[in-house]
């Protein structure tokens, strides 16, 4: 059973009193225990899909259509003071930059301490020693001594996994990593992404793990959804999408990854359009090396397969 179904989710944005939209029938599904990667060039909809999650969008942005259910219920449909209940506390957020989220006025012991008063009701010495286990979880060493260390005493990382440690604490179903890895070297990020792997394997915690990084995808997730001008073009199983990708822009993503063996990197030419550019058909075709007439004038459907949905008149 599905713990999280997004269903034809549509979203706009308001700009100059018009409206233009940034989410096409996204349709995206999550099982307890499962880790789904979202990925795609910047400015893709990677970011305000998964805030439509949490229902943390800007004034300016609507939902035109569709719904999203956590549980069998449609978070759409809360109230803002249900979706705090659920903000931290059941759907966590990792954020890029972790620095920005932790309060440089006071300890990380405290913070961590905050988090399980808020959502599990528990404080004092208790709430103390919930704090130091969980960043002895998440392979903070001298864990006594870091709780009473401040945001800016920690490295990238070591204030990484303190965030990690928050969402953990909380025992959430659901966490949802925004390029939680992007701003770490490559040695710490393969340490996070080790310990996000450790964290589903023991708690059976659902992630969501966005990315522009193909190849840490390939390492970690278990299905993957590419995205591309706020539509998901293709969505399969990691292994078969990168088996067998299917939509040209999928094979030209995994085409530019670094391999030793080839002489040279095949660059995507162009930039993928802003939210202001209208399409008549598929919002690749521009840049697609694969393009027919009929790309031009009408947005291809969705052709599903027992291994991949694939949006590409290739396959029509």
């Amino acid at each position: 059973m599905n713990i999280l179904e997004i269903k034809n989710l549509s979203l706009a944005f308001s700009v100059g009193g018009r409206y233009y939209e940034a989410l096409h029938n996204v349709n995206l599904s999550l099982k307890q225990g499962e880790m789904l990667a979202i990925v795609g060039e910047s400015g893709c909809g990677k970011t305000i899909t998964a805030m439509s999650v949490l229902k943390l969008l800007s004034p300016n942005a609507q939902i035109t259509s569709g719904n999203i259910l956590y549980k069998g219920e449609n978070i759409l449909e809360y109230s803002e003071t249900k979706m705090r209940k659920i903000r931290g506390k059941e759907i966590a957020l990792i954020p890029q930059d972790p620095l920005t989220s932790l309060n440089p006025l006071y300890t990380i012991g405290s913070q961590i301490e905050e988090v399980i008063k808020e959502h599990q009701e528990i404080e004092g010495k208790q709430a103390r020693i919930i704090a130091k286990e969980v960043l002895d979880e998440v392979q903070i060493a001298d864990s006594e001594k870091r709780l009473n260390s401040y945001p800016h005493e920690l490295s990238g990382g070591m204030r990484q996994r303190v965030i990690i440690a928050m969402a953990i604490a909380c025992k959430s179903n659901i966490i949802i990593c925004d390029e939680a890895t992007t701003a770490l070297d490559v040695t710490v990020q393969a340490q996070i992404t080790e310990l996000l792997k450790e964290i589903q394997r023991t708690r059976n915690t659902a992630f969501i793990f966005i990315s522009h990084d193909f190849g840490l995808v390939h390492k970690t997730a278990d299905k993957t959804a590419v995205m591309y001008a706020g539509r998901v073009i293709e969505y399969a199983n990691t292994k078969e999408l990168f088996k067998n990708p299917k939509h040209p822009y999928t094979k030209a993503l995994i085409n530019a990854l670094p391999d030793f063996n080839s002489k040279k990197l095949e660059a995507i030419e162009g930039q993928p359009p802003s939210i202001k550019e209208e399409f008549n058909g598929c919002s690749f075709e521009p840049r697609c090396t694969f393009r027919k007439d009929i790309c031009k004038v009408k947005v291809p459907p969705c052709i599903k397969s027992e291994n991949s949905d694939v949006l590409c008149w290739l396959y029509n």
